[in-house]
């Protein structure tokens, strides 16, 4: 029997229009859909690919995302991944074609990646579907670009950045995941000119041009923007 394929597929940050047409084509002709759960149960990226899915067979995949794991006990996450790509290996040896959703992009900070890897080495076939990121859709509801000219980019996962140093990068920062630490985000960078968005073109999305006018913790789904103070002082 001719082993199936595997599909790691980025669904977009939030809204469904923006998911991608090869995406949707990926979800519709995937026998399985594999979606991964946290402590809470609940998958954001199924609730954007929903319709596509209707009634196709959907396995959950248990995969915890507290910062007290990945920072203090590694092993027992790999172990997560390793028993998640054994559910995946037993549907590709049934000669399933299985598609992995994942929110924003697979290739930027994404669970999945891990999975990918673990079946890429056991030699089944491996695809990723790129999507649109959290960050390019949190610039556009900014109405503001990311880089330009010269300008460098870094994406910075925020729960693990030292904020004092943020200032050593050049060019224009992105703080991803800012939802545990905003607070202090906004502390150290409010008066550098920060803008966030939470929860990037879903339905209750909030934009903050200026980070001051946040007055309570965000959600996990918080992006922080900031430009150089040579871009801003062009404004």
């Amino acid at each position: 029997m001719e082993k199936g394929r595997f599909f790691a597929v980025g669904v977009g940050p939030g809204d469904p229009d923006l998911m991608t047409v090869k995406a949707i084509k990926t979800i519709e002709n995937a026998d399985v859909i594999v979606v991964p759960t946290t402590e809470t149960g609940n998958n954001t990226a199924m609730k954007i690919a929903e319709d596509y899915v209707k009634d196709k067979a959907v396995v959950s995949c248990h995969m915890p995302m507290s910062k007290k794991l990945a920072t203090h006990n590694w092993e027992e996450i790999e172990n997560y991944h390793n028993e998640s790509a054994d559910i995946i290996c037993k549907l590709l040896d049934e000669g399933k074609d299985v598609t992995f959703l994942t929110l924003g992009d697979p290739t930027v900070y994404s669970t999945v990646m891990y999975v990918h890897r673990i079946l890429d080495k056991r030699g089944y076939h491996t695809e990723i579907v790129p999507g649109i990121t959290s960050f390019c859709a949190a610039a556009a509801r900014l109405n503001v670009s990311l880089c330009e000219k010269d300008e460098m980019l870094h994406i910075i996962p925020a729960t693990f950045t030292d904020l004092d140093k943020i200032e050593e990068y050049e060019g224009t920062k992105v703080l991803m995941k800012s939802g545990r630490t905003i607070m202090n985000v906004k502390e150290k960078l409010s008066e550098e000119g920060a803008m966030m968005v939470e929860k990037a073109t879903m339905p209750d999305e909030k934009i903050y041009k200026d980070l001051n006018d946040l007055k309570e913790p965000s959600s996990y789904f918080s992006l922080v923007v900031l430009h150089s103070k040579e871009r801003q002082a062009k404004k």
